[in-house]
């Protein structure tokens, strides 16, 4: 396990520290379920159907609680699940199925309870939303041209009733235009501190895009088009979802830098079967888990043998020019699917050459953590589900075409940037991760300007394979290459002393690259909206600030407030704390001007309410700046925490006007002796609020 995060000032909610002393204690008691005691495809696999409308182009989703069984032989499951109510929620979610240039709207709403089903398993020194009135949910769909305040960003989450909301959040009803090519995209939960906890729960679901009488004639359609969410999980004796909650290091108890389940689910259901007709079927692979990779392909359950393949017709994004062929039983060199978390993949795979009674296992080989972890347990993680053949009822008219669309290339870049991977190493583990050596809640860097077409040349300085998602935009692999890591980490440590870092000096890789440029798979060769950094490599990436279909210019002002972001799709590291805002800028804005109206680069200037700002600097070493504003003139209690709740100084008790206030902390506690370096907690108490943020002190 290689990549993670730092401690930063973010949001911690008092009431979760509460809970986990609470609850931690009893969810150790629970055992952990042998995998192995369950039998593999008893349960038929299911298929999500069509989310209902509320009326004309608009929807009304809501997050539910419910129970769920998924497996045969377990008690039926707590789980988080999305619909137009309870009664209908499930997990995963129905699909919507959208079509270009229609657009839709939909109201998300949260119903659910107070206490969060994995509520064990969140880590007091993570950030997260701090809410006092549920569990924060902000639904986020994943591929889709939207809108800022529609884009469901990490700080635009709400709790039920948006009785509390995050700083991003402008409204309920979220419009979605539906103008980019068709292709098959998803929706998940995205909230600050909550997403690899909620999506695991099972809030997510498949988001289609259609462009009758525009896509390849002739390709296999419903009932024979199927989406396949993959996921891995692990569960209690009592059939309720586990997720571990043993960390690697002092600075993160509970937090672990990525999660691995022992069993395999697929649209909900533990190792499912599927039948299918000697004819050919059209798979839409999404691959939703919090970090396993997954390396696909169909093997005869009786000989052993390889077959049938897989004809990957369309990626993220879109379809490819052309079929790609994978898993061909008539090649040993053809590649399984390789697909990593936020993926997706489309295929068609012809059943038509079987025997009814012929059963195939769709198999996983990815090593987790990819590509250098431990291998697979081919018992369990290596096998997904079961194909097992019957009779054709009908005519199989459907065809696997010779061509599929027209990519075009995009360039030339009129910008090129240099990002880069990197991991945070503590005591006894890995602490975190970052993007270009910065936390989340650092003030923007990247202001690309609409309309125009940037390279992104991405430098991975870590051992772990990263899938990186940008918002907003589809984008393209250019090329991948090696380069000398550890002469790379030298020059980026003088460039960068301290991470996180307040700053970032970028390091051009080409005095440290090697051997040739590496061209994209055959099946890299799309749209792509996730891809995945090898470790060692810098992968190049063309991304065009515009629509996608090549139209002129946004249905919408994409450079409003509050931006974007782009992350890591493994779910523990984009929390802890791969992720980073981008803000789009209209032509001919001077970068001066950018970054004054970024409104997350001058959070202090917000006025009007009660508010506890990150500290400066932060991480700490011989002490920092406190900042708060008041709404009213009043008593204020501000002091600092360890992690075990004891307070450390006070900072401030006493009457102030309203306002913003800043005080200057020496580094030393309330008897005068510098503070051990570690992770401690700014609370506010004041004007009838209770405000609570993340620092850290370096030695």
């Amino acid at each position: 396990m290689h990549t993670r995060k730092n401690a930063t000032g973010w949001l911690v909610p008092v009431s979760l520290l509460v809970l986990l002393l609470v609850t931690v204690g009893s969810a150790v008691a629970q055992v952990p379920l042998n995998p192995k005691t369950l039998t593999k495809f008893i349960d038929p696999l299911p298929v999500p159907g069509a989310m209902p409308m509320a009326g004309p182009n608009h929807y009304e989703i809501g997050a539910w609680q419910v129970q769920q069984q998924l497996h045969n032989q377990l008690p039926p499951t707590t789980v988080y699940g999305y619909g137009t109510s309870q009664a209908t929620a499930s997990y995963p979610g129905a699909t919507i199925v959208a079509r270009k240039g229609v657009p839709i709207s939909i109201r998300w709403t949260n119903h659910l309870p107070a206490t969060h089903p994995l509520a064990y398993a969140f880590d007091p020194t993570i950030p997260a939303a701090q809410t006092t009135t549920g569990v924060p949910i902000t639904t986020h769909v994943h591929g889709c041209e939207v809108e800022p305040q529609s884009d469901g960003g990490p700080m635009t989450w709400f709790t039920p009733g948006f009785a509390e909301t995050g700083e991003d959040w402008t409204k309920q009803v979220l419009s979605y235009p539906n103008t980019q090519l068709p292709a098959t995209i998803w929706y998940h939960d995205h909230a600050f501190g909550y997403t690899r906890h909620n999506v695991y729960a099972g809030l997510a679901g498949f988001y289609v895009i259609t462009d009758p009488g525009h896509e390849p004639a002739g390709l296999p359609a419903a009932p024979y088009d199927i989406g396949l969410a993959i996921q891995d999980r692990m569960f209690l004796t009592n059939g309720q979802l586990w997720y571990p909650n043993v960390g690697v290091t002092v600075t993160h108890p509970i937090w672990m830098p990525e999660f691995f389940g022992d069993v395999i689910l697929v649209n909900g259901k533990v190792w499912p079967y599927l039948n299918v007709e000697a004819r050919k079927y059209r798979f839409r692979i999404l691959e939703g888990s919090n970090a396993r990779f997954y390396s696909l392909a169909l093997y005869n359950r009786a000989s052993n043998a390889r077959g049938p393949a897989f004809y990957q017709i369309a990626t993220d994004g879109g379809y490819l020019a052309a079929p790609v062929v994978l898993n061909n039983p008539k090649s040993a060199s053809s590649p399984p699917l390789l697909i990593a978390p936020g993926e997706r993949a489309e295929v068609i795979i012809d059943f038509s050459a079987y025997k009814p009674g012929t059963e195939f296992i769709l198999k996983n080989t990815a090593k987790a953590p990819y590509p250098g972890g431990a291998p697979v347990d081919p018992a369990t993680t290596g096998q997904i589900m079961m194909f097992h053949v019957v009779a054709r009822t009908s005519p199989d008219n459907s065809v696997i075409p010779a061509t599929l669309t027209t990519v075009p290339q995009l360039g030339p870049a009129t910008k090129t940037r240099v990002m880069t991977l990197n991991e945070m190493a503590g005591a006894g583990g890995p602490i975190g991760a970052l993007l270009n050596g910065m936390p989340f809640d650092m003030p923007e860097t990247e202001f690309p300007t609409l309309g125009t077409t940037e390279m992104w040349e991405i430098v991975n300085t870590t051992a772990d394979t990263h899938p990186i998602h940008l918002h907003l935009v589809q984008f393209q692999l250019l090329n991948r290459q090696k380069f000398n890591t550890t002469k790379y980490a030298a020059a980026f440590a003088a460039a960068n002393p301290v991470l996180p870092a307040t700053t970032y000096v970028p390091v051009a890789p080409r005095p440290y690259l090697k051997d040739g440029v590496i061209p994209p798979d055959p099946n890299e060769r799309g749209w792509k909206d996730t891809f995945r950094m090898n470790p060692g490599e810098v992968t190049r990436v063309m991304i065009r600030f515009a629509p996608q279909d090549g139209s002129p210019a946004f249905a919408f002002d994409a450079t409003a407030d509050p931006g974007y972001v782009w992350h890591c799709h493994i779910l523990e590291h984009e929390e802890n704390d791969m992720m980073r805002p981008y803000h789009l800028v209209a032509p001919a804005v001077p970068v001066a001007t950018k970054q004054a109206a970024s409104h997350r680069a001058t959070p202090e200037t917000v006025i009007g309410e009660t508010a506890l700002f990150a500290p400066y600097p932060n991480p700490a070493q011989r002490g920092s700046t406190m900042r708060f504003a008041l709404r009213t003139p009043g008593p204020v209690d501000l002091g600092l925490y360890d992690v075990a709740g004891h307070r450390v100084r006070q900072l401030a008790r006493g009457s102030f006007p309203a306002g913003e206030q800043a005080l200057a902390w020496d580094g030393s506690d309330d008897h005068g002796r510098m503070v051990a370096s570690g992770v401690y907690f700014l609370n506010l108490r004041a004007d009838g609020v209770n405000r609570t943020m993340k620092m850290s002190v370096m030695p």
